[in-house]
C-alpha cells in the first residue's frame, strides 16, 4: 500500500515515469518538426533552382526578334539538354546557368566526352548518374554541347 501511495505522490509531483514520457514526447515532436522543416527547405531550394533554370531557358525563346538578349538555341539536343542537363550545367547556348556540374562553356568538351559522361555518369564529383539519356537523344545532346561550347565535335 505504501508503494502505491509513493507512486501517486511522485506522479502528482511530476517526478515519476509520466513526466519522463511527456518530456520524451516533446523532444520527439521537436525533432520531427525540425526534420519536416529541413525537408521543406530542401524541397524549396530544389524547386527554386529548377524554376530559375526553367525561367532562364524560356524567357529568351519567348522574346521577339528585337530583344537585346540572344535567343536560346533550338534544334536536336537543345531541349533535351535543357530538360536533362541544364539544372546542373552552365551552357550559354541553352540559357542555363547552374553550378552543380562543370561549366560546359569553359570545359568545351568534344562530343565523345559528353556522350561518355551521359552514358557512364560524370567523371568528376560522381553526382551525375549514368544513363541519363540514351540512343539518338544522347548523341544529339552530345553534339549540341560540343558545337555550342566551342569544341566543334
Amino acid at each position: 500500500m505504501e508503494e502505491e501511495q509513493e507512486k501517486r505522490d511522485k506522479s502528482e509531483a511530476g517526478t515519476g515515469g509520466g513526466s519522463d514520457r511527456t518530456l520524451q514526447a516533446w523532444l520527439a515532436g521537436i525533432a520531427i518538426g525540425c526534420l519536416v522543416l529541413a525537408a521543406m527547405i530542401v524541397a524549396y531550394e530544389i524547386g527554386k533552382n529548377n524554376a530559375d533554370t526553367q525561367v532562364t531557358a524560356d524567357v529568351p525563346a519567348a522574346t521577339s526578334g528585337g530583344s537585346a538578349e540572344e535567343p536560346v538555341a533550338a534544334g536536336p539536343g537543345a531541349s533535351a539538354f535543357t530538360a536533362s542537363c541544364g539544372s546542373c550545367h552552365t551552357l550559354e547556348a541553352a540559357g542555363t546557368t547552374a553550378t552543380v556540374g562543370p561549366n560546359l562553356d569553359d570545359l568545351q568538351p568534344d562530343s565523345a566526352l559528353v556522350l561518355s559522361a551521359i552514358e557512364n555518369g560524370g567523371a568528376g564529383s560522381g553526382a551525375m548518374p549514368p544513363a541519363l539519356l540514351s540512343g539518338e537523344e544522347a548523341q544529339q545532346v552530345a553534339d549540341f554541347v560540343a558545337e555550342s561550347s566551342g569544341s566543334g565535335k
